[in-house]
């Protein structure tokens, strides 16, 4: 019986160890969720934002709504993202709200020259950043739920 007892041993200290390296690492699904949490920031923010517009507000409300997606940009190159594929969703979507909050901030310096000619192109450019989202957006999801 005592081999028998020594072999257990050994193999459950292989597997321990093994569990205990193929743990340091986040997995790609918790990677997944760190990113869609940040994104969802950038979602709800815009949701807030065409909700509720602040039309009084003029340009402000615009310059403010640019620095919110500012934080959510820094908040996105803040995670430590390890899988390749997920690196380069990251970095669509730094690039996805670096021109989001520039758009708007176009659009607001637009609005405030009253020049509505380039406050319409910027709005233009913003639109069609909203269909890169949500191209994106299918994307990430169809990769981090393995279809």
């Amino acid at each position: 019986m005592q081999p028998i007892f020594k072999k257990t041993t050994i193999l459950s200290a292989t597997t321990a160890i093994a569990f205990l390296f193929a743990g340091c690492g986040e997995s790609k699904v918790a990677q997944c969720n760190k990113i869609v949490k940040v994104s969802n920031q950038a979602v709800t923010a815009g949701q807030e934002f065409g909700n509720n517009p602040q039309p009084k507000k003029g340009s402000k409300a615009l310059t403010e709504a640019a620095n919110k997606i500012e934080q959510i940009t820094k908040d996105m190159q803040a995670l430590e993202i390890k899988d390749e594929k997920l690196q380069g969703y990251q970095g669509r979507f730094l690039k996805l709200y670096e021109n989001t909050s520039k758009g708007l901030k176009d659009t607001a310096a637009a609005l405030d020259k009253k020049n509505l000619a380039e406050a319409n192109r910027s709005l233009a450019s913003l639109k069609k950043g909203s269909s890169e989202e949500a191209a994106l957006v299918k994307e990430i999801n169809s990769y981090c739920s393995g279809k």
